[in-house]
């Protein structure tokens, strides 16, 4: 990790920028989302789902686009678990929470997780955002300063036109539609993982497993309108550095879903900043190296 100059490094494992190897897939998992209870808290007008796990100091989870809690790498959650009280939570209208009435923004869900943490009597937490939960992390902390202590932003950009965006070839594999359901998931699977490390039979067989067991599924309103409201985002580019927490930004060297160029730009702009790039990582590296991201979370987390 490489932190900005008058900060203590004292908690974080390691100085520089770290670059790890390796497959996490073989590790045995503990947690198991399907023998976890879903609860639900109301927040406003909708009645929030989430669950919990772990003890420690509480850590927030925020998904990515389209995804609902179940998503949450098994092996991530648990390594992640030994430290930390988690908290993960579905969006509008995503699992079993209600879509409400109120227009999805990113700053909306950010109101809707510091409703959560006031119906769990949560004063403060860490912050964890993947992907798209980047931009409601980083509108959280904005917005709820006093409720925010750490915040990771895993897989991240800051956003609106300066942010980098990925190739028109990753563009349309991610946004086509046509062909099998089979040939849709393999065109999603490309822009999330490397080539190389799809191409082994262990690690399909893994990702089949974790993912395609759940039933809860996106209302299909609620997926219209996140992906407006993901598309329609301002950004954060002129707000970063009112960000004074202390953040992690992390990413897969080989993320081509959000670029992994983003992150060195993100540190440039943020005050109080760590920046790790995990070698042979791709958008979904909490799948490939579950305890090596772990690892790097917990010590910065500390």
């Amino acid at each position: 990790m490489r932190g900005h100059e008058g900060m203590t490094v004292a908690a974080i494992l390691m100085a520089g920028i770290i670059l790890f190897s390796g497959c996490g897939t073989k590790k045995p998992q503990a947690y198991d989302p399907a023998k976890v209870s879903t609860r639900q808290v109301k927040v406003g007008d909708v009645n929030i789902s989430y669950r919990e796990y772990g003890n420690g100091y509480p850590l927030i989870m925020l998904m990515g686009l389209t995804g609902t809690m179940d998503i949450w790498d098994p092996n991530f959650i648990n390594e992640l678990s030994r430290n930390n009280r988690i908290v993960m939570l579905d969006y509008r209208g995503f699992g079993k929470t209600d879509l409400g009435s109120k227009p999805i923004t990113m700053k909306q869900y950010a109101d809707d997780t510091a409703g959560l943490m006031d119906g769990l009597n949560i004063t403060r937490a860490n912050v964890l955002g993947w992907s798209m939960g980047t931009y409601v992390a980083q509108e959280f902390v904005l917005a709820y300063r006093n409720k925010t202590r750490k915040v990771v932003l895993y897989a991240a950009d800051f956003g609106g036109e300066k942010a980098i965006m990925p190739s028109q070839e990753v563009m349309d594999a991610m946004t086509d539609q046509s062909g099998s359901q089979q040939e849709r998931e393999q065109r999603s699977m490309s822009t999330l993982f490397p080539a190389e490390w799809l191409k082994d039979p262990e690690n399909q067989a893994y990702l089949k497993k974790v993912l395609g067991k759940y039933a809860d599924k996106p209302t299909e309103e609620g997926l219209k309108k996140q992906w407006e409201a993901w598309t329609s985002w301002q950004g954060m580019y002129d707000r970063l550095p009112q960000v004074k927490n202390m953040t992690l930004l992390v990413s897969g060297a080989s993320d081509v879903n959000t670029p992994w160029q983003n992150t060195p730009m993100m540190f440039d702009r943020l005050p109080n900043a760590w920046m790790t790039l995990i070698k042979g990582g791709g958008h979904g590296v909490m799948f490939q190296q579950p305890t090596e991201m772990a690892n790097v979370v917990n010590g910065f987390l500390k």
